[in-house]
This record gives structure tokens, sequence and C-alpha cells, in this order.
């Protein structure tokens, strides 16, 4: 794959600065272009320390070997945990944490998009973004196998590789969003403020103006000049929706309206709306119409 350094960032938990996890060059990564959203970084490590930081995406680390001691703030307090190779570890997205460590050793990363894990972690039906618990130094064989199947299709490089890396993917946002949600995890509105109209006119044409295309949620919200963190929850005071359920709103309008005023194929229909294949965009149709893309096309046209 094409060498794209540096694509997993860090976002400075005071300044809003972005920088990448290691400055130095990765010895394994994938291409963002060919799975945009689901990516794959390996790297050694020595003594450093980090923090506080957020992840913009759900990053899995699992550490391939050399014992190391590493302490983690997750709350301001430093506590130190013992990892050892085949452990997996869990940062999610928007989750602040500060970490250091005076040993060395080798791990590598699979992150997941917001979105993504929305879109395969939560029922179609379901307004809540997934708030998943961090997770330290666990032995979880099911991260850490599909883990390790996502990493092998970026060692032998597969061209044709995405669709079955995405099925990973998914299975791993299942799997997370199953036994690492929040207790009581629910409405990302809170008591919060919402967005400005300015602030929700740039997220909104910023949707729809790219309904064909992968929307990673800090893509959406740098476009409304917020972090991802404070975006979803202001967004949901505002609309009444999470982004990510809006955004599939947006595409079953788009999707309606094609399906009305022209003939394109179905699995056209759901390229251009931005979704998997014909049925990711069936099901999500069925669920907000109450009908199927094609009963709902036959139905216009009597």
């Amino acid at each position: 794959m094409t060498t794209v350094p540096h694509r997993e960032i860090l976002v400075d938990a005071a300044t809003g600065a972005r920088h990448p996890v290691f400055a130095d060059e990765p010895e394994l990564e994938s291409d963002p272009k060919a799975w945009p959203s689901i990516h794959v970084e390996q790297r050694r490590f020595g003594a450093h320390e980090r923090g506080p930081v957020l992840p913009l995406n759900h990053m899995v680390i699992v550490h391939l070997d050399g014992a190391s001691d590493i302490e983690v703030a997750d709350n301001g307090t430093f506590r130190p945990y013992r990892v050892l190779p085949g452990q997996v570890s869990l940062f999610p997205a928007g989750s602040v944490f500060a970490a250091r460590t005076r040993s060395a050793g080798r791990f590598y990363s699979v992150s997941l998009t917001s979105q993504f894990v929305a879109n395969h972690g939560m029922p179609p039906e379901s307004d809540v973004l997934p708030d998943l618990v961090p997770l330290r130094a666990v032995t979880d064989g099911v991260v850490k196998t599909l883990c390790d199947r996502i990493r092998d299709e970026v060692i032998a490089r597969h061209p044709d590789g995405r669709f079955y890396v995405e099925a990973l993917g998914a299975a791993l946002a299942a799997h997370l969003t199953r036994n690492y949600l929040k207790p009581g995890a629910s409405s990302t509105a809170g008591n919060g403020r919402g967005l400005t109209p300015n602030q929700l006119r740039k997220a909104v044409e910023f949707m729809r103006d790219r309904l064909g295309q992968e929307l990673p949620l800090e893509a959406i919200a740098k476009a409304a000049g917020l972090s991802a963190f404070h975006f979803a929850r202001r967004f949901k005071v505002a609309t009444g929706y999470a982004p990510h359920q809006f955004l599939i709103r947006q595409r079953i309008e788009r999707a309606r309206h094609l399906l009305m005023h022209t003939k394109v194929s179905l699995v056209e229909v759901a390229h251009q709306c931005g979704f998997c294949d014909q049925s990711h965009l069936t099901n999500h149709f069925r669920r907000v119409t109450g009908m199927t893309p094609r009963r709902f096309r036959n139905r216009e046209a009597e």
C-alpha cells in the first residue's frame, strides 16, 4: 500500500493542536485512500510521555512484544499497568488521557472512525453515539483476532481487500459496543448548548455536498469549527439527531429523489448516496420510509 505517514492523530486537550501519535515513521501502515474508515499503524516505542490528549478515532492498541510498564491517567490520576504481549488497550474517540512509560516495546493500532463504529456497532434505529469504556492491558481474544486479521491484510498488501477489511472492522465495532459500552450510555444531547445557526449551516452544507463520500465525524466537526467531542453533543441539542443519524436521513432523502426522478439502478443509487451497497441502502430506507427502495420506485411510477 502507498505510504501515507502519520495518519493517526491525537489532539492536545488544552490547545486543540493536532499531532501524530509518534513523530517517527511507522514500521507498517495502511493507506487511508484504500481504507477510509479503518487505519493500521505498527510501531516500536521507547520512553515517552503523552497528554493530556484525545484520539480522533476509536483506537485499539495490540501489544506485540516486550512486557512494558506504563502509567495512564484517564481522570487526572496516573495508574500503573503491566502490559504483556497479546494484550489489548482501547482509547475511545474523544476520551482524554495522559500516558508515560520508561519501557520499550512494540505494538500496532487499529483505528475505526466514530461514524463507522456508530453505523456498524449500534442498532439502525438508535440515535446514540457509542460511548466506549477505555481499556488498559486486557486480554480479549476476539478483539485481538479481528485486529490481527486486519493487520494481515496490510502485510499481504491485498489491493482488493477493502470489503473484507470493512467486514472485519464491522465485527470489531459490534464487539466493542456490545461489551465495552459505558453503563447507562444514552443520547448525546445532554444539558449543554447547541450549535450556533452558522455552525449548524456549515455542518449541514458540508454533509449535503458530500453524501456519496465517507464522512468521518471529525471532518464534519471541523467544517463547523469544533472538535468532534463537542460537535457531536451540540449537534444533537440543535437538531434532535446524532450526526450519523442525521447523515443517514439526508442520504435517504437523496435516494428518494433519485428513485423518483431518475432511472439509475439501485446499486448506483446506493453508491451515489454513500451507502456501502444495495442491501445497506435497503435496510436504512425501509426503516425510515416503511418500504424498500424498489417498492417506493414502483409505487411512484404507478
